[in-house]
């Protein structure tokens, strides 16, 4: 089976936490968040929602919600590149809370479905 090569590599909530307590032990009184870290907390609703993210990040719920609302968050999880296609065609739905996959055409379904399941 050939895996799954992704062109995008998502920051994870631990990452963007680590930053956020980086910036909070180095700032200088009421200094702004910097935008590449609200950026990177942006980034991470595709993943998590505005509620969880808010929490862990130690964020104001509402300016988090603003800022992300209307924006286009590019989700690494939405294409994904499969190399070593089979001559047998298939159309293959996945779904799951907050997501759904339709696949027509030839794949390796086994390594299809693992990757869908393991994020």
């Amino acid at each position: 089976m050939v895996p799954a090569k992704r062109k995008n590599v998502q920051p994870t909530l631990e990452a963007v936490q680590e930053l956020f307590d980086r910036w909070r032990k180095d700032k200088r009184g009421r200094d702004p968040i910097p935008d590449a870290l609200w950026e990177a907390a942006i980034l991470l609703s595709t993943k998590h929602s505005i509620n969880r993210i808010s929490k862990q990040l130690r964020l104001n719920y509402n300016d988090l919600r603003a800022r992300a609302k209307g924006r286009h968050v590019p989700d690494s999880r939405a294409f994904i590149e499969f190399a070593g296609l089979s001559n047998v065609h298939y159309t293959v739905e996945m779904e799951r809370p907050g997501e759904r996959m339709k696949v027509t055409g030839s794949c390796d379904v086994v390594e299809l479905v693992r990757e869908f399941w393991r994020r």
